[in-house]
């Protein structure tokens, strides 16, 4: 229920619920497919993570997961119903909360209300430059994460997103699969 009222609270807040529902109705759609066959225990608007001084952030949706070794693992979704990307990112608290929680990037989707005039390409983009501006903060929040992209260290993070690789190399994929359009 908690999700309900969340979603009636204001207008961006029912648009982005909607986008969540669509997730939830078509995981296929947005998710890995190594990943969305095995969906479970789905949870919605609830605390990623609550760190002292570092504020209390929300997900969207949550499944729990087996991996290879028979392990629980969450997939993180992020809905976002923005009419121009740069808006998005202005405070990557809640990145940050995610970044936390994850082993891969492969993990998390941040899954924008598509028909809005933003593509992916620009959210992509605008994440990078906030990422640019908080290199040091964002890559220690999780350095494994950035480590298994070859990332090694909070200059090279600045630097490949200072020169766009992030955004546009190959290398990077996994990175930007993260950022999914509703269709």
């Amino acid at each position: 229920m908690k999700f309900v009222d969340e979603m009636m609270q204001i207008e961006h807040k029912f648009k982005a619920g909607t986008t969540t529902l669509e997730v939830i109705r078509h995981p296929e759609k947005y998710i890995s497919a190594k990943y969305s066959k095995r969906l479970s225990d789905l949870e919605l608007e609830d605390l990623i993570s609550h760190v002292s001084g570092s504020g209390s952030f929300r997900f969207d949706a949550k499944w729990k997961i087996k991996n290879q070794d028979g392990e629980g693992i969450y997939i993180f979704v992020d809905t976002k119903n923005y009419s121009r990307a740069s808006n998005m990112f202005g405070d990557l608290g809640q990145f940050k909360a995610y970044l936390r929680e994850i082993d891969s990037f492969d993990q998390l989707y941040i899954i924008q209300q598509g028909g809005r005039g933003v593509t992916r390409k620009q959210i992509i983009a605008q994440l990078e430059r906030a990422i640019a501006k908080d290199a040091k903060r964002v890559y220690t929040t999780n350095r494994k994460v950035w480590n298994k992209l070859g990332i090694k260290s909070v200059d090279e993070l600045y630097e490949k997103c200072s020169t766009k690789k992030l955004s546009k190399s190959e290398q990077f994929q996994e990175f930007r699969n993260v950022v999914v359009i509703t269709k």
